[in-house]
Parts: C-alpha cells; structure tokens; sequence
C-alpha cells in the first residue's frame, strides 16, 4: 500500500530520469527516521554520481520527503522483526521496485564519506549480478567461528564444514532482477521458519549468508560498510554510525552494545586485525 506517494508517482519520477537507474532502498521505522536526513545529504553528494538514483523509502511516518524519494508506507513490526522482515517488504513493492534497473539496499545509519561511483558497486554477469559486504574481520577467521545459523532445522542452517565469506546485512544488491530473487527466497525461509519457530540467529542476515552460500557474487569489504567505531581502514566510502551515540545525542532512548575497552587498545587491535587481513590479500595478489 503507498502512502504519501501514489504509484503513479513512481511512473513518474522514473519517466524524469535518462540512463540507468538505481534504487536506493531505505527503512525509517520509528526512531530510525532520525537517521534519514544524514543518509539522505551524504548519499546525494557521493553516491552514484554518474546514474539516477530512486529513493524507496519504508516508512511509518507522515513526513513529507523530497520529490525523488517515494514513500512506501511500512507499520512497525516491533524490533527485531523490522529486520527479520526486510526482504518481505522489499518484495512486497517488487513491482515499483523494478523500475530500476539496479537496486541496493543501505543500512539506516549509513552515511557516505567519499564519492563512490557505480561501477564500484554494480555486480556483472561473472559475479551472478549479486553484491554483498564482508568485513575484513571475518576474512581473517575459520569459518567455522563465522556466526553462520547452526541450527539444522532452520532454513538459514550452514554446516561447519561450510562457507568462505560471512556477509553482513549492511549493505547488499544487484541488478534487480537477481536481486527481488534473492528477496523472494529470503522472505519464503524466513515465513516457514517463523511458522515453524525456527527463527534464525542473526535474523535476516541469516538468511542472506543462506542464499549467498557457494554462489559467485560481488564481494565489498570494510571500505564499504565500516562501524563507525573501527578505526580502519581509514580511508572508508562508507561509515555505520554507532546509534547507541546517535540516539543518545538527540535524547533517544537506546538499548545497545557499549564497547569499554580503553580507546587505545581497541585501536592497536583493530590496527592488528586490519595488518593480518592486509597481509592475507598481498599474499593472494602475488599468489595469483
């Protein structure tokens, strides 16, 4: 159902635009709204400079927004579920969504740091038109410490002799129809399991390593999706906010993870962390 926007809307935004066009899809649910106006500046100045962006914009609120976003009304499921429906409703609004020719989701708290043109990000033929980001943490880990779904009645489950990459559910996309796939087999695992109360441990990110499991995609790493709190790699595009900060700074009730580690030790860690994934990819390069 849209709300504030009508689908003729759509028709007619995408009728404005010449060249290939990209979605930008964007959950603002509640509290997480506040985020929208940083994302929305950053991503105009630095994203897909040289493409026309769509903005999809998931939303309970009334606000009004500027003429290139549509507002796709979204009720608040409550938590967790937000983010265990998110391909649900993505795929719900599959037929204003292909409109675009690409299609890329963003985390609310994102904002962008650099320019990043569309040849970056846009996944072709030999990466099965699929992109994702893998955080350089995880690149220097077994993936048997991956927190891939263990449970073997999940639909998300990945075995321990499973897995490469693990993903993170940051940023993700493609071209759109590999993509609204990619959507629709998410949505039906996650309904079944949740029928089942089989839900799966990291809830739709889950589902996402499921799908991704031995597929030959477009892999992103830390430049494109860095926790505001890591301190490298320092010349990132991208930046995660931290929203305990955020939120405590505009008075905002939040329930989140403190990290107490003295500001110098978690950065010779990090240090420490990024030197070994660095490393890792110099001894691939010349391997290769």
């Amino acid at each position: 159902m849209y709300k504030g926007n009508s689908f003729g809307f759509v028709d007619r935004i995408v009728k404005k635009l010449v060249g290939m066009k990209i979605g930008i899809l964007y959950i603002g649910i509640g509290k997480y709204l506040s985020l929208w106006d940083d994302f929305y500046k950053t991503s105009q100045k630095y994203l897909f400079p040289d493409a026309e962006k769509i903005y999809f914009v998931f939303t309970d609120s009334d606000d009004f927004f500027p003429e290139s976003v549509v507002k796709l009304y979204q009720k608040d499921l409550g938590g967790r579920n937000n983010t265990l429906y998110r391909f649900k409703m993505f795929y719900e609004h599959r037929i204003a969504l292909s409109q675009c020719d690409y299609l890329f989701f963003f985390n609310g708290d994102v904002i962008f740091k650099r320019t990043i043109l569309s040849k970056e990000l846009i996944p072709c033929e030999s990466e099965g038109y699929l992109l994702a980001l893998s955080w350089h943490i995880y690149q220097i880990k077994s993936p048997k410490k991956f927190p891939y779904d263990r449970n073997p009645n999940s639909l998300a489950y990945i075995s321990y002799d499973e897995g490469v990459y693990y993903f993170q559910g940051g940023l993700n996309g493609g071209r759109t129809k590999e993509y609204l796939e990619l959507a629709e087999q998410c949505m039906i695992a996650v309904d079944i399991d949740v029928e089942k109360n089989n839900i799966a441990a990291v809830a739709d990110e889950s589902y996402l390593n499921r799908y991704l499991l031995n597929k030959k995609i477009k892999i992103v790493d830390t430049i494109y999706g860095k926790p505001e709190k890591f301190f490298f790699p320092i010349h990132a595009k991208i930046i995660f906010r931290d929203k305990g900060t955020f939120f405590h700074s505009k008075g905002i009730e939040h329930v989140g993870f403190i990290n107490y580690k003295p500001a110098l030790l978690r950065f010779f860690i990090d240090l420490s962390k990024y030197l070994r994934y660095f490393r890792k990819k110099c001894l691939l390069f010349f391997h290769d």
